[in-house]
């Protein structure tokens, strides 16, 4: 649990699991004469902490070259997750929380991922309980929600998945057409390699376009593999590599079955825990 909400929160793997390891060291140096709830002492630790760390790496994240998407949660497709898939948010939700200042974004996800009530919330980071909700507010405002993004039906997110897969690997433009929104939109994080996306392309024609650059020898050439990405069906590209994916593919979807957004992560500092072999 504690894992989740600092990755929810960071956005990052090491960076999660070190918050983990300061939360335990803090537990161990602890008077525990004086914890009279372990469970709300570890979730007050480690949501602090991460607010702390967010203030430092907001700067970073400001001047990154291309777009900054968190760092994958990666299994295979079937696996049986022994945690509540609500509380791992999608690589599209994650991203949508860099709107929010820190304590926004740790309200929102200790709110409507984790359960935890409002005077909870409050008493964790120190907050009237009016504040507390109006932190919340603002957040959804934000964000702009569609009706409820912490639940999606997973089966329906998988057949749109391999629908668009199966275009773009038959070149089928007219289904790729159907598939996607009006005003969707592909986001690129390659970490600034050369070749990698600078910035976000919206609309359905620059979109299209975008594919049908990828539709060529890369895209032929490419082993894929669906597997889970942060709860949801995605795609790994291995074109260079038989062992760590040169690409990895995250989609948001509508209410119509229909493509909202594509997350192209590409930045092999984000994709260098991954190997194929191992998450099987």
């Amino acid at each position: 649990m504690l894992f989740y909400i600092a990755y929810n929160m960071l956005g990052i793997i090491a960076d999660a699991e070190d918050m983990v390891q300061e939360t335990y060291i803090s537990w161990l140096d602890s008077d525990k004469s004086h914890v009279e709830n372990a469970r709300f002492y570890l979730i007050r630790t480690i949501s602090n902490k991460c607010i702390s760390h967010l203030k430092k790496i907001k700067q970073q994240r400001e001047i990154y070259t291309g777009t900054w998407l968190p760092e994958p949660l990666v299994s295979p497709a079937d696996a049986e997750s022994n945690f509540d898939i609500k509380k791992n948010l999608s690589i599209g939700f994650l991203y949508l929380l860099e709107k929010l200042t820190p304590i926004e974004r740790g309200v929102i996800i200790l709110k409507e991922a984790f359960d935890i009530d409002y005077d909870e919330i409050s008493k964790i980071f120190y907050i009237t309980n009016d504040t507390c909700r109006q932190h919340l507010s603002r957040a959804k405002k934000k964000l702009a929600l569609e009706k409820n993004r912490f639940e999606t039906d997973t089966g329906e997110h998988e057949k749109i998945l391999r629908k668009f897969l199966d275009a773009c690997l038959n070149e089928n433009f007219e289904g790729l057409v159907e598939l996607l929104r009006e005003d969707v939109t592909g986001y690129g994080d390659g970490g600034g390699k050369p070749g990698s996306m600078k910035k976000p392309v919206a609309g359905k024609e620059n979109v299209m376009r975008l594919l049908i650059a990828g539709m060529g020898k890369a895209l032929s050439s490419a082993r894929i593999e669906i597997m889970s990405i942060n709860g949801l069906s995605g795609a790994a590209f291995y074109i260079s590599s038989q062992k760590m994916p040169d690409v990895l593919l995250a989609i948001d979807t509508d209410d119509s079955k229909k493509i909202a957004n594509l997350y192209f992560i590409a930045n092999p500092e984000k994709l260098q825990h991954i190997n194929w072999q191992n998450i099987n």
